[in-house]
């Protein structure tokens, strides 16, 4: 049932890989670098900003590196690793005195493109503004489920485990979401579709 060797993870029955056990270092690392680009996006669709979602990342990880003899293996390491960001970003937020809903997105630089056709560019300038503006009216705890849902594709457990929600409120959180922004987006609609 278990691995091949002290860095494997364990084998849940029928071949599924659990958590590493904190005593396999490589093991964590590995898991800690697969999480890190999806933490990295979670944030920005947090914040809005490339470079203080970089930086709450990496506190993020190291805090989940250097706590690594605390993950009991309950839950995988990635949702374990969005939590840790999760409570980062909040920390900021607490420093900072503001609410996410007041962060301010910069979608413009996110949706800059190689094409040099001045109207493309000002139309994919206006579809970043539309959803920066857009994301930013989303209430707080929609925004969040849905960052996490598209920064890596977290199920809606996963998304329940990290916010301390049930499973059902995850999917009505990301649903309202997702319906809030189509509705708002809607004159990019013609324009999207071949």
């Amino acid at each position: 049932m278990g691995g091949s060797g002290p860095d494997s993870a364990s084998q849940a029955p029928g071949g599924a890989a659990l958590a590493p056990r904190a005593s396999d270092g490589r093991s964590m690392r590995e898991a800690l670098s697969a999480a890190a680009g999806g933490v990295r996006r979670y944030l920005f669709g947090l914040c809005g900003d490339w470079d203080q979602a970089e930086d709450i990342a990496q506190e993020a990880l190291l805090r989940a590196w250097a706590n690594r003899e605390r993950f009991d293996g309950r839950s995988e390491v990635a949702t374990w690793v969005f939590s840790i960001a999760r409570n980062c970003w909040i920390d900021r937020l607490r420093r900072k005195r503001t609410r996410p809903a007041e962060e301010p997105m910069d979608a413009h630089a996110a949706m800059a493109g190689n094409d040099p056709s001045p109207p493309h560019q000002a139309w994919r300038g206006e579809l970043a503004g539309a959803i920066a503006r857009a994301v930013g009216r989303l209430p707080a705890e929609q925004r969040e489920a849905l960052a996490l849902r598209e920064s890596r594709g977290l199920t809606f457990r996963q998304i329940g485990q990290v916010l301390g929600i049930p499973v059902a409120t995850a999917k009505s959180r990301v649903r309202y979401a997702l319906l809030k922004l189509a509705d708002d987006l809607e004159p990019f609609r013609a324009e999207l579709e071949p």
